[in-house]
């Protein structure tokens, strides 16, 4: 089963009597251990996907699955819950709470949502993604790298089916990029399925699957095959749209 499923997902803004196409048509499908990139100039409608994938946003029209469940007229109490259940959420800015350290912030999630904090599972999270002997900073003390990867641990806490992350390296300056997409790969080896939308080509081919985004549509889908680890890659290129 999908772990995502949309089907010819259109989103419109009316601005007066102006309609903008932000997305057109749109079908995307991700199975659970997928790791897939979106690429596309500023404007083609990466985030306008991502936020609709992630039930942050509603379609216009068109059918989106998560996880074997229809979201089309859910109402919004059930999106959030969906969305908590399923998806954790990492952007280009951090959102952390300066006050709290890296430990709390991690933490949030888990009492947004009402369960227990579990001190050795936060302890799990924090050595996951490398800052084991950083829980107690403040975001103030770490590096843009440090914090990303708290952020990325606020998102793996309630153990999502699927990571989104829209421009998560935006920050970051090229050698801490390639670190967090490291990261990144560690953890769809580890089975979780990751959707992430870049400018970065380079980061963005050492994937399984990359989708090109133009005005709104999806101009082609790249399946990238290993050949060698994730160094050494065939690309097979298939047009779904022009």
């Amino acid at each position: 089963m999908s772990v995502l499923e949309a089907k010819d997902l259109t989103k419109i803004y009316r601005r007066g009597r102006e309609e903008i196409y932000a997305l057109k048509h749109v079908d995307f499908n991700v199975n659970p251990g997928d790791f897939v990139s979106i690429i596309g100039p500023s404007g083609s409608g990466k985030t306008a996907l991502l936020n609709v994938l992630g039930c942050l946003d509603t379609p216009t029209s068109g059918s989106l699955q998560l996880n074997g469940t229809e979201t089309n007229g859910m109402k919004e109490t059930d999106l959030v819950k969906l969305r908590r259940d399923n998806i954790g959420f990492v952007f280009q800015q951090f959102y952390l709470m300066p006050t709290l350290t890296a430990r709390e912030n991690i933490e949030l999630p888990l009492l947004f949502s009402k369960r227990d904090g579990n001190k050795s599972k936060i302890d799990d999270v924090l050595e996951m993604v490398g800052l084991a002997d950083r829980g107690d900073h403040l975001p103030g003390q770490l590096s843009g790298g440090e914090m990303q990867r708290v952020a990325i641990g606020r998102a793996l806490i309630n153990d999502p089916k699927i990571i989104l992350a829209d421009e998560p390296t935006g920050n970051l300056d090229s050698a801490t990029s390639k670190m967090i997409f490291e990261l990144f790969s560690e953890l769809n080896m580890k089975g979780l399925t990751l959707i992430i939308v870049t400018h970065n080509l380079d980061l963005a081919r050492q994937v399984q699957k990359m989708y090109t985004l133009r005005d709104g549509q999806i101009v082609s889908c790249e399946d990238l095959a290993c050949v060698q680890g994730r160094d050494d890659l065939v690309i097979q290129q298939e047009v779904v749209r022009a």
